[in-house]
């Protein structure tokens, strides 16, 4: 039994350069029939494991922790290392720390030549483990073959009831549904049972509704989870898949491996709140994730090594196999050897945006968490977790929730019916599309003027538009100016005859390829991913098929079309789902500009570009007002609130409102710094409030403000002077009077705090 080891890997940040992904080959070529793992964490545990199975090798696992090694022979064994890494207390036979006598930390000698900034050896072809560790300690190893098996660490989805409540959920609603609503249901019913995904599905439901008791709104849906009619019918999106013409085998299908993703939006202010109610009914944990090396960062760390630069020799992936030349070259093989090893290695830990996982078993006692933070999270990745049965939930934080609660926002029939209202698409289509959800982009304002759109419809195709693969690749303009073929118009009339959504390339392949609804959804991925290798035989049966009804010359340039287009097409169904969100937004926006501008500002503050579209809509811009420090607005106007003031901020706009509510309206200057200073006001502020004219309500002579500043500090006010001049008939002259503010200080002033000029 030829055995490599102690091995750290890449996931010991700072410890190692040996990735899993190159240890397991290397050690295979060299002839290693068997690895020992040593590491102080679990976190490359099951890709090892996984890793090692497929290359026939026996893995080791050496767990060190409080100077002991711990050697488990088996699953049940591993399981009480993880629980005695989270902290609690199993009884297990441990060897001691100095056993061992070096690690290997280099993948290759010229690498470890090359670099040579941590203390270890490289994966050498001939060295046996006794060389690497004490003859009690290898003796143990070499008499016990450990049988870790990922099976026996499966947790999978919680569970909900199955099939049986799922379809027990709908049930009530089944009667009073349309023929053909009943037949799409019987079709994805039978799929969902097939492929055992209920309690997937009755998880995110839960979420939802524990969401929607905290009073947060949820978004509408996103992504493919929008085709499906049960999910509509539950409650976890809310557009209806039928109205639309949007695809369910796009969502699931029989040749999907693996569960669909259902993500959802809630408010921003209310995700942690919803966190915090869901571990009430849920064992909860963040996701550990990566930050890895990436081609730039690869390039600039091997210039500080080596101090020159090969990185315009290289193909766009380092490990790209024409790259190799590069290593026969001796110009250039240390420079791609370092290349080859450090692309891809960790140099940070990190916390996934929004997905959490959800079990109802007691975690701490089977996978092994970071309790640094309030929400554990795991120290397996989420491709490592998806071996064991546990499966992500992205809860995503949208601003825009937030912003429409503003606006007492709730969802009614009417929300989903009615999306006509000419003021929303006067607004999109001059451009006015500054805090308008998905259109707030220099292109999305571009394309929005030349579309123009003046449905629902047409703003749901803008959408999917908005990207620059639709206007690079002559997509936009087709759909314009309607250049399409007449049978291709026919068909997708919605469309003009250009295939813009993903649901389309389906629909094609279907209607004229004769391709069932799983194939064709096989079909449109692998022309997205340019994979056309793996469907040979589709492509032959489309073009087959539609020979028949277009002719082979026609059939072949639609393929062609299709193979150009797919890669840009979108998922009709986020198009759709989100173009709701842009559209209530856009309301709102058309029918309360002033209150809209108000509150969006106190969501992003204000831009130049904010500014100038405000000032284009006839509305006039007031500078912050001390006597309205949240703002205010009325017909035509907009008071801005204290908070854009550069080095002013919510914090000290929320501590002055709840002044002016507890002892009323400042009467003059004066009475402001002198209240200020009892609620901790820094002059900083008071000098940045003064720039931005908040107190040109009592003063617009800015400087002289300023000045006044250490005056009233100091007791030297107007009435202070006053006193002394008449108790002790000192003559104290009136400085201020030679104080000015000039035209240009106010330019200056305003540039300083706001970033451009606001009151010329």
């Amino acid at each position: 039994m030829k055995i490599l080891g102690p091995v750290v890997t890449s996931k010991s940040i700072g410890e190692s350069y040996i990735q899993l992904r190159d240890l397991i080959p290397i050690s295979k070529r060299l002839g290693y029939n068997g690895i020992v793992l040593y590491e102080n964490h679990p976190k490359s545990w099951i890709s090892f494991v996984n890793l090692c199975n497929q290359y026939k090798i026996t893995p080791y696992i050496l767990f060190e922790k409080d100077n002991k090694i711990y050697f488990p022979k088996n699953s049940t064994e591993l399981k009480k290392l993880i629980r005695i890494y989270n902290g609690e207390s199993e009884d297990l036979p441990f060897f001691e720390k100095n056993l061992v006598f070096k690690k290997i930390v280099y993948p290759t000698n010229q690498f470890s030549k090359i670099i040579n900034n941590i203390e270890g050896d490289y994966i050498r072809k001939n060295y046996p483990l006794e060389y690497y560790v004490n003859e009690k300690l290898f003796n143990e190893i070499i008499n016990n073959t450990p049988n870790y098996n990922i099976s026996d660490f499966y947790i999978g989805i919680p569970k909900l009831g199955g099939f049986k409540k799922l379809y027990e959920s709908i049930l009530p609603i089944i009667s009073k549904l349309p023929d053909k609503y009943v037949e799409r249901l019987k079709i994805e019913l039978d799929t969902i049972r097939k492929l055992d995904v209920s309690d997937y599905i009755l998880t995110v439901k839960k979420i939802i509704d524990i969401a929607k008791q905290t009073g947060s709104l949820v978004g509408p849906g996103r992504g493919s989870a929008v085709g499906s009619l049960i999910v509509y019918l539950l409650g976890i999106t809310l557009i209806d898949p039928i109205k639309y013409n949007l695809y369910f085998e796009r969502f699931l299908n029989e040749s999907r491996k693996e569960l669909p993703d259902i993500d959802i939006d809630v408010e921003s202010s209310k995700r942690d709140l919803i966190i915090e109610e869901l571990s009430n009914n849920f064992q909860i944990a963040q996701v550990r994730t990566y930050v890895r090396m990436k081609n730039k960062s690869v390039f600039k760390k091997i210039k500080e090594i080596l101090n020159v630069d090969f990185s315009n020799e290289f193909s766009k992936s380092i490990r790209s196999p024409e790259n190799m030349k590069l290593y026969n070259n001796p110009k250039y093989k240390d420079y791609y050897t370092l290349a080859f090893y450090l692309e891809g290695i960790e140099i940070a830990e990190s916390v996934h945006a929004a997905g959490i996982i959800l079990t109802d078993k007691i975690l701490k006692n089977e996978i092994p968490l970071d309790f640094s933070r309030n929400i554990p999270i795991t120290l397996w990745e989420m491709d490592e977790l998806k071996s064991i049965g546990i499966e992500k939930f992205d809860l995503l934080s949208l601003d825009t929730l937030s912003f429409l609660r503003e606006f007492n926002f709730h969802y009614t029939k009417e929300h989903f019916i009615n999306l006509n209202n000419n003021k929303a698409y006067n607004i999109i289509s001059q451009g006015y599309t500054e805090g308008i959800f998905q259109l707030e982009s220099k292109l999305a304002k571009k394309l929005a003027k030349k579309l123009k759109p003046d449905s629902f419809e047409k703003l749901y195709i803008l959408l999917a538009l908005n990207r620059p693969g639709p206007l690079n690749s002559g997509m936009f303009d087709e759909y314009i100016h309607g250049t399409s073929k007449d049978y291709l118009k026919n068909l997708l009339p919605e469309t003009n005859g250009v295939i813009i959504f993903q649901e389309q390339v389906m629909y094609l392949a279907q209607k004229l390829g004769n391709l069932s609804p799983s194939e064709s959804d096989d079909f449109r991925k692998a022309i997205s991913k340019k994979e056309i290798n793996k469907i040979i035989h589709l492509k032959k049966k489309f073009i087959s098929n539609a020979s028949k009804i277009i002719g082979e010359n026609e059939a072949n340039l639609l393929f062609e079309k299709i193979e150009n287009f797919a890669q840009y097409a979108f998922n009709k169904s986020h198009s759709v789902a989100y173009a709701h969100l842009t559209y209530w937004i856009a309301e709102l926006k058309g029918v309360y500009p002033e209150k809209f501008y108000l509150e969006y500002i106190k969501y992003k503050g204000i831009s130049f570009d904010l500014f100038n579209e405000i000032k284009s809509m006839k509305i006039n811009i007031n500078l912050p007002n001390i006597m309205l420090p949240k703002g205010t607005f009325n017909d035509k106007s907009i008071t801005l609130p204290l908070r854009v003031i550069k080095g002013v901020g919510e914090f000290a706009e929320k501590t002055i409102y709840e002044d002016i509510q507890k002892y009323g309206k400042y009467s003059n200057f004066e009475d402001f710094i002198i209240r200020a200073k009892e609620f901790g006001i820094t002059r900083n502020i008071i000098e940045q409030l003064i720039k931005a004219g908040a107190f040109d309500v009592f003063d617009k002579n800015r400087r002289r403000l300023i000045r006044k500043i250490s005056e009233i500090e100091m007791n030297a006010s107007e009435s202070s002077k006053k006193i002394l001049s008449n108790v002790f008939g000192e003559n104290i002259s009136d400085d201020n009077k030679k104080i000015i503010t000039t035209k240009e200080d106010i330019k200056n002033f305003e540039k300083e705090v706001f970033g451009f000029i606001i009151s010329a």
